[in-house]
């Protein structure tokens, strides 16, 4: 298939900032989401996870209560301490170090990011291993809209210009 990697070579090939287009072979930079940022990153430590997405499990953990246990391993509940409930996340190599601590001993649990008209916005929270502390980053370029509020922007000038002409009766 046409412009998607295969193989080893093509994961190779994505891995990096730029990809290779099939028409001409010119190499063209694709954004990450964490390169060229026109807004500061938004940061914030946290005993508790912000994002809802393991906020409930969370407290089980700390109080000791048993949690459900991952439906790819396994069935039921059990008692888990905080490595083996985190087992299976992956460490944000973008952003590696606790905001807390300063440890390299993260994992990331959430993150969203959306891209609208060439603007994007992004949030991940990571939980470091060895201070238990939630780090927050967040992030928004200055002109990021979602549909729905780029739309209603939209209507409103429009009926605001309208509003100045004159109808001649």
């Amino acid at each position: 298939r046409k412009g998607y990697a295969s193989g080893r070579a093509g994961r190779e090939r994505m891995a990096n900032d730029t990809m290779t287009t099939a028409a001409d072979g010119a190499e063209e930079e694709v954004m990450k989401y964490n390169t060229n940022l026109r807004a500061t990153v938004k940061t914030e430590v946290n005993a508790n996870p912000r994002a809802q997405v393991h906020s409930k499990e969370w407290k089980k953990i700390m109080n000791g209560e048993p949690v459900e246990i991952n439906p790819s391993i396994g069935h039921g509940f059990k008692i888990m301490t905080v490595d083996e409930w985190s087992a299976r996340w992956k460490r944000n190599d973008d952003f590696p170090e606790c905001l807390a601590c300063g440890s390299l001993n993260t994992k990331e649990h959430h993150f969203v990011q959306t891209w609208c008209r060439g603007n994007r916005k992004w949030e991940s929270e990571c939980l470091c291993g060895d201070c238990h502390s939630f780090s927050w980053r967040s992030y928004s370029d200055p002109e990021f809209s979602t549909p729905e509020e780029y739309e209603k922007e939209r209507w409103n000038t429009m009926l605001k210009g309208n509003a100045s002409v004159k109808v001649d009766a």
